[in-house]
């Protein structure tokens, strides 16, 4: 298991803080965050079946059909490394694939989420972002021009147009990736739900949410706010998915803020 995962560690201390990279990337994605985070504790990486350098022999196309399968692997990985009280900071979809595996563990102590949703989907009053047709043509040009398609969202996505070598730095990140297991990824990211399962969070939950992102709507993020029962929101005053590229200090900031005030 921790080999077929690539995981990698630095620093030392207690309680260690667990970094979980989104869709389409890898943990090389927490380059610019993790050698300060592990400053003061021991932080914790890997990368997602089907990911980065992920070893693939173990994908199970039906394990990993549904976020579900993500989550058994972080609490089988928190077990084989005997963590406790763990904290883990996921992004985007990782924020539920964190939760989920909170509710199978007593071994996380508390939960950062970062450009996080419960769903991606509008549903009636909700606000996810997508309706199923921009899902249908996302995953659609994912299969027919996989590279197109990384350097057709790269922009999208970091909207940082005055800052072009981070965009530039997310199209390589997208692009290195398995086209297949990416998309099966994307769709197990994009159709999934979890909205039902939010009030059974038992942990602290910070939600950090940028002020602008074209993925995640400020209305998705303050209702995962409202129905984790012990979670608060800030939203940062940076724009796009990709905070911890294009503001790491300002997101390191507030992981440690939080932290700090949510103590063993």
């Amino acid at each position: 298991m921790l080999k077929a995962h690539a995981i990698s560690e630095i620093g030392a201390g207690e309680p260690p803080l667990v970094l979980l990279h989104g869709f389409g990337t890898d943990q090389t994605i927490w380059g610019k965050m993790a050698p300060e985070l592990s400053a003061k504790r021991r932080v914790v990486l890997y990368d997602h079946m089907g990911s980065g350098a992920s070893d693939f022999a173990h994908y199970d196309a039906d394990r990993y059909r549904t976020l579900e399968g993500y989550a058994d692997d972080l609490v089988e990985i928190l077990d084989a490394l005997d963590l406790r009280d763990v904290s883990v900071a996921g992004h985007s979809v990782s924020g539920m694939i964190s939760l989920l595996a909170s509710l199978r563990t007593d071994r996380i102590g508390r939960l950062i989420m970062i450009g996080a949703s419960p769903r991606y989907l509008n549903d009636g009053s909700y606000e996810g972002g997508f309706e199923p047709k921009d899902v249908e043509d996302f995953l659609g040009l994912m299969e027919l021009d996989f590279q197109g398609w990384a350097r057709a969202l790269a922009p999208r996505v970091m909207d940082q147009p005055d800052n072009p070598s981070l965009t530039q730095e997310l199209v390589f990140s997208f692009s290195r990736e398995n086209a297949e297991l990416t998309r099966r990824f994307a769709e197990a990211t994009f159709t999934s739900d979890y909205r039902a399962h939010l009030s059974e969070c038992r942990v602290p939950a910070a939600i950090l949410q940028a002020k602008a992102d074209v993925v995640v709507p400020l209305a998705a993020a303050r209702f995962l706010a409202d129905h984790i029962p012990r979670a608060r929101l800030e939203i940062m005053n940076v724009r796009g998915h990709y905070p911890q590229l294009s503001a790491p200090d300002v997101v390191v900031d507030a992981i440690e803020r939080f932290l700090a005030e949510t103590p063993s």
